[in-house]
């Protein structure tokens, strides 16, 4: 496949199935389409102005970048996302980009150096998803030993001070729970003082949450459960987006006898119809998951983040 041909492929609106081939041609001629994906990067990164097909080629574009590990586009990659995420142009160009993957994007990108995403924490254009993700991904740099426990607490006071003076709650909340998953107890009795005193007010439940500060009892761990990795396979990550996959696999005949069925079901029920149906268990609530844990929809978000909302 020829560059052009990846490039009107990769930039169509109407996909509906993931254009694999023209992303396996694209890591072959990644060389060549790099500049193509960063010139449209510094477009959207000082006038957020794109067309539809450009949009949509730098979508694909910077899944490439997280897949073939492109590190020289960090700061890019930054300098993009420092924006509001809700209801926005970056919410149109990533979607659920932002928080499924960005995460991970941000662990393999940063190699290891925290000062961009402390930076993204610290923003006052960065929206909160943003900077959840990048709390994430500086969190697993910490549990992968990329980083030291200093060096992280050594940001920490000003991601408090920053979360508060934007209000950013649902931030403010993911960082607590990461200080109390990861036993930075001594921002317990502050955290507290902040309750007590209505600074925050996420609810009972989570105002409980962090007056027990319970190191036992807050989520899991994202590297640990696979939500953040470090690597990033563009066809196997996009391969899960429900776009991406076909709702059904019946074909016409089964669609239209089912639709039979559901026309010929009788407007009356009486005794003999429900004599004739299959007997049926019981039906057994599942467990609720917590407001950490993995969300039952299969997102590979957050239940907070997805189905909790």
């Amino acid at each position: 496949m020829k560059l052009d041909e990846i490039i009107t492929t990769l930039s169509r609106g109407d996909l509906t199935v993931l254009p694999i081939d023209a992303l396996q041609a694209a890591r072959l001629q990644w060389s060549e389409l790099l500049p193509v994906i960063d010139e449209l990067m510094q477009r959207f990164i000082v006038k957020e102005a794109l067309s539809d097909t450009e949009s949509n080629l730098l979508f694909f574009g910077i899944c490439l970048i997280a897949d073939r590990k492109q590190y020289n586009c960090f700061d890019s990659l930054i300098n993009l996302t420092n924006k509001e995420d809700c209801n926005s142009p970056l919410e149109a160009l990533l979607g659920d980009f932002i928080a499924v993957d960005l995460a991970t994007v941000y662990y393999i990108l940063a190699q290891g150096q925290p000062e961009q995403l402390c930076f993204l924490v610290n923003s006052d254009q960065a929206g909160e998803i943003i900077k959840m993700a990048a709390l994430s991904a500086l969190f697993t740099q910490l549990h992968t030993s990329q980083i030291d426990r200093d060096t992280l607490n050594h940001y920490i006071a000003g991601f408090i001070e920053s979360l508060l003076k934007n209000d950013h709650s649902i931030a403010l909340f993911e960082l607590i729970n990461l200080l109390i998953s990861n036993e930075f107890n001594q921002y317990h009795s502050q955290f507290v003082g902040y309750v007590e005193s209505k600074l925050i007010d996420e609810g009972p439940t989570e105002n409980q949450c962090i007056i027990d500060w319970d190191n036992q009892s807050i989520g899991y761990s994202e590297w640990e459960s696979g939500l953040i990795s470090g690597d990033y396979d563009v066809i196997d990550s996009l391969s899960q987006w429900a776009g991406f996959n076909a709702e059904s696999d019946m074909n016409d005949e089964d669609l239209m006898a089912v639709f039979d069925d559901l026309m010929n079901t009788p407007k009356e029920l009486d005794d003999s119809y429900f004599e004739n149906l299959d007997a049926k268990q019981p039906f057994i609530a599942d467990i609720q998951a917590g407001r950490n844990d993995p969300c039952p929809c299969g997102s590979g978000k957050k239940y907070k983040k997805c189905c909790l909302n």
